[in-house]
């Protein structure tokens, strides 16, 4: 068989846990490879193997390209083998403008073509802007990748940061291309786009080894899946012999009857009110980035926010729980105005947010579990200036069973933990603090299926509780299922609100994407 990547008995193991024991897994040439599993069950592990992150020496076993073992030292070692990766966390820089991010490793680019006579030993330090931008444009036009390359990276959306990840990965012309949950953060249609982008590469003859938490992504686009389970191999399936019940249950070692599970709504007393909240732009002078938005949520309540990318629900958000300056506008808690000018403030007044970017706001790498859920609730385990390290580990210990956090103890380092395990901390942390109001954005990003019923189960409990809810998710079946009901948002504005019984995917598109039309918005992204 011609196998253009090959894994052999690879195990992996980190202090206290194993990541991974025996996997073996190979991607032919040409192939679309899904690789799926709950989180923790090793494939970011595996990947990072792939990439070099983890070098050639920490881990047991073989890593074969094209015939030839592998023993990358480095991403950079790994790229030089052909192995292109473009990991699930967004890593731009923010700084550059996007042909600089996309050709960032290729130094090449960077030689000054100076005149004859010149001293020419510092020409490395030079970037030649003409051809960076002349190469970009190629490569863009290759794989149809809207994005302009002069373009300032802190202006794009996250969508586009993605894309521009995926870019990065292509400029290196790989035989083998690892996509880690590429689709995270896209909207419909760029994920419609992303599609037609890796078919043209499998005719090509690349190899794509494929990984999301999306099953139909996986029914959609694969040749193959391998599944693992607990860092072991499990099942592998051609295409022909799908099933989805049996793939989840393989992932997930159980069956799921009902992936959304129902709730009786018993919606009481208003919770939040807003009037009125406009945003500023932080990098356009005299716009604002949203504008006169009102709403409000009750008790027992789930308010779904609906909309474009870019539509600003998350700031939105950001700017009700204090992480972005608030313009004008009013915020009512329980019928009493109130000031938030930072996320303390927030947490006084019963608010708990949980971000969908949990590295840059959700998650302290360097703690352990423990610690980073009790930090949000400190008052309650001091004891003057000190704090009783017995009240933490027994305020910590119901959320971390709770959650079913996939960790050998509360003193596992959450820079250890999966990605879904890490959303999973961050959940714990916000609830740490008893909310009266719990803003969840993308609160089932990266996380598997049988993670996601957990989720949705809690998200139920939460409202049966008597929480207000406001729920904003990329994945349309999830808010529609989950949600009491819905604003619909457009350029930083709310432009309707639909009932549950009115709601439906065909009515809540049709309202933003009419919307975006009028605002010249069209090509921007697709209802999520």
């Amino acid at each position: 068989m011609d196998y253009i990547l090959e894994a052999v008995n690879i195990t992996k193991t980190f202090p206290g846990v194993l990541a991974n024991k025996d996997v073996c897994l190979n991607l032919k040439k040409g192939e679309i490879l899904g690789l799926i599993g709950e989180n923790g069950a090793g494939k970011s592990t595996l990947l990072k193997m792939f990439n070099g992150i983890y070098p050639y020496g920490t881990y047991s076993g073989k890593i074969i390209v094209e015939e030839k073992e592998m023993r990358a030292e480095s991403p950079a070692d790994a790229l030089k083998s052909g192995i292109g990766y473009v990991p699930q966390e967004i890593n731009v820089l923010k700084n550059f403008c996007v042909a600089e991010n996309v050709y960032a490793p290729d130094l090449h680019l960077r030689k000054w073509e100076g005149k004859e006579g010149h001293n020419h030993n510092n020409r490395e330090l030079f970037v030649n802007f003409k051809k960076l931008y002349k190469a970009t444009e190629q490569l863009f036009r290759e794989n149809s990748i809207n994005l302009d390359p002069r373009a300032d990276v802190r202006k794009l959306s996250v969508g586009q940061w993605q894309l521009l990840m995926i870019a990065r990965a292509l400029a290196a012309r790989p035989k083998a291309l690892i996509l880690d949950e590429p689709t995270t953060s896209l909207s419909s249609r760029d994920v419609g786009h992303l599609f037609e982008v890796i078919l043209e590469l499998k005719k090509k003859g690349m190899g794509i080894i494929f990984v999301t938490h999306k099953l139909a992504e996986i029914m959609e686009l694969t040749d193959r899946v391998t599944i693992l389970r607990d860092g072991r191999n499990i099942s592998t399936f051609e295409r022909k012999d799908y099933n989805e019940d049996r793939i989840i249950t393989d992932m997930i070692g159980r069956e799921i009857k009902n992936m959304y599970p129902s709730r009786e709504s018993n919606i009481g007393e208003e919770v939040l009110r807003v009037e009125n909240l406009t945003i500023e732009h932080p990098y356009i002078a005299n716009k604002n980035l949203i504008e006169n938005v009102s709403f409000n949520v009750r008790a027992g309540e789930v308010l779904g926010l609906a909309g474009l990318v870019g539509a600003g629900r998350s700031e939105v958000c950001m700017g009700l729980y204090g992480l972005i300056p608030v313009k004008n506008g009013k915020i009512f808690m329980r019928g009493r105005e109130v000031t938030i000018r930072k996320t303390g403030s927030a947490m006084k007044q019963k608010i708990g947010m949980i971000s969908e970017d949990r590295k840059r706001y959700g998650l302290n790498f360097v703690w352990d579990i423990k610690h980073n859920i009790a930090i949000s609730n400190l008052k309650s385990i001091q004891r003057g200036i000190f704090v009783l390290p017995g009240l933490m580990t027994k305020m910590a210990t119901p959320f971390f069973e709770r959650l079913k956090i996939k960790a050998p103890s509360l003193k596992t380092m959450v820079l250890n933990l999966s990605g879904g395990n890490q959303q999973k901390v961050v959940i714990a942390r916000s609830l740490n603090t008893n909310p009266e109001l719990i803003i969840l954005d993308e609160p089932t990003k990266g996380i598997d299926v049988g993670s996601k019923n957990e989720i949705y189960h809690l998200i139920n409990e939460m409202a049966a509780q008597k929480k207000a809810i406001v729920l904003i998710t990329s994945e349309l079946p999830e808010l529609l299922s989950m949600s009491d009901r819905f604003i619909v948002m457009a350029e930083g504005r709310v432009v309707d609100e639909l009932s549950k019984e009115d709601a439906s995917e065909k009515t809540i598109m049709e309202r933003a994407v009419k919307t975006a039309k009028t605002a010249g918005l069209e090509n921007k992204g697709t209802v999520i």
